[in-house]
């Protein structure tokens, strides 16, 4: 038996590492958009706030459609999600590269990120069907430092891939390429493991009213809110205005962001040490509460490369709190398994990006009254609010009252 649970936790790790290049690639590419930008408005005439919509179907579509499909698709198998998931991706890749218009490209964008849902949804029932409760952390974990490794190096060299391939229409080409060989990688190596007992849940509508009545997932999301709302406008516009304003090159604001992911990657692993060494959730969210305004207003005003590579470095960095809140809801207490942590999951993903797309919105608009500098300036402030949050919400960690083991 001992021997049986060790080969199939061994397998699990080679479906997660598939589950993971398909993620990766599909949240690389998602998150060059700011990138993208400023070759796509010269070549379809796009105007700044129509620029700050397409970066902000990013993240919207996400955060109005997470919960709702969430609750719909758990009960169904994760690889055939999965599996839908890129078979969608794939085409819709290839139309926005091909895309003739604004408008056509808007539509394409909307139908890519909607599809891209089911395998999220997927993604917590995969993870209770082939590892024990005690290994979630760890797992969410290693998703979150491949996810920054991987979609970090496609940021990286996004400027520079754009110029080997002569632009950003080709560089979709190749991206659906990628998922398309992914997708046969996923039929051939994803699978589910029935031994384990979790299984598709069927629909409980008592589970989503729980959802949305818990305080503390609310008080959460506000916070997260705050500090994607700030990430969303620097990387949808930064690279627009540090190229129009002359410091820097594409290419250098591609490896900037880039860095950023690989900050991130470092951040989460010592967000999760900490959390771990403290017993506790809270102060981790106090303490990038209060590093990213000033990060960000670092970004904002230097003009020298090497800073503004470090800055971004360190803003990743400071990004830490990411693995404790994908965690916390695995341990609030008065949340069903499994249908019940894919809903909270989906909860605190709708928040996270619906910062997302609110940033790039705000700031595109505004900045047609006071400036795009100014209008990212107000945009720092905001992840003040996660600190406000971690000095709000339940704690859920270890050394807490209100623990369940996750």
């Amino acid at each position: 038996m001992e021997a049986s649970n060790r080969k199939a936790l061994n397998y699990g790790w080679v479906v997660i590492g598939t589950f993971l290049a398909i993620d990766a690639t599909i949240m690389g590419i998602t998150f060059s958009l700011g990138l993208m930008l400023p070759l796509m408005s010269k070549d379809l005439d796009m105007t700044l706030g129509q620029a700050s919509w397409l970066g902000a179907v990013n993240w919207e579509v996400s955060a109005l459609l997470s919960i709702p499909v969430a609750f719909r698709l758990s009960r169904y198998s994760p690889k055939a999600l999965i599996t839908i998931s890129c078979l969608g991706e794939a085409p819709l890749l290839l139309a926005q590269g091909l895309a003739p218009s604004y408008w056509i490209l808007l539509l394409c964008r909307i139908a890519y990120m909607s599809i891209g849902l089911a395998r999220f949804a997927a993604r917590p029932t995969l993870i209770q069907q082939w590892f024990p409760k005690e290994k979630v952390p760890l797992v969410n974990g290693v998703l979150t430092v491949g996810m920054g490794l991987a979609g970090g190096t496609v940021v990286f060299f996004m400027g520079d891939i754009m110029a080997a391939l002569d632009g950003w229409r080709n560089t979709f080409y190749l991206f659906s390429a990628i998922t398309a060989v992914l997708m046969v990688a996923w039929m051939i190596l994803g699978r589910e493991n029935p031994a384990s007992g979790v299984k598709e849940q069927p629909q409980e509508p008592g589970a989503l009213r729980a959802i949305l009545r818990n305080k503390t997932l609310w008080l959460l999301g506000i916070g997260v809110t705050g500090d994607m709302l700030c990430f969303g406008a620097m990387e949808t516009l930064w690279p627009t205005y540090a190229t129009e304003k002359g410091f820097i090159s594409l290419e250098q604001a591609s490896f900037c962001e880039g860095l950023s992911y690989y900050g991130f990657t470092v951040g989460s692993i010592l967000g999760g040490l900490l959390t771990m060494r403290l017993g506790r959730r809270k102060p981790v969210l106090w303490l990038s509460g209060l590093m990213l305004p000033l990060v960000t207003m670092g970004v904002l005003y230097s003009r020298s490369f090497p800073v503004l590579a470090f800055l971004w470095f360190l803003w990743g960095l400071a990004e830490l709190y990411y693995p404790v809140i994908m965690t916390i809801p695995y341990e609030m207490p008065g949340i069903k398994q499994p249908q019940g942590v894919v809903l909270a999951t989906a909860f605190v993903f709708t928040v996270f990006t619906a910062g997302s797309g609110l940033g790039p919105l705000l700031a595109g608009h505004v900045a047609g009254a006071i400036g795009l500098e100014k209008a990212l300036l107000i945009t720092c402030f905001f992840p003040l609010l996660l600190f406000a949050a971690g000095l709000l919400i339940l704690e859920t960690g270890p050394r807490s009252g209100h623990h369940r083991p996750a």
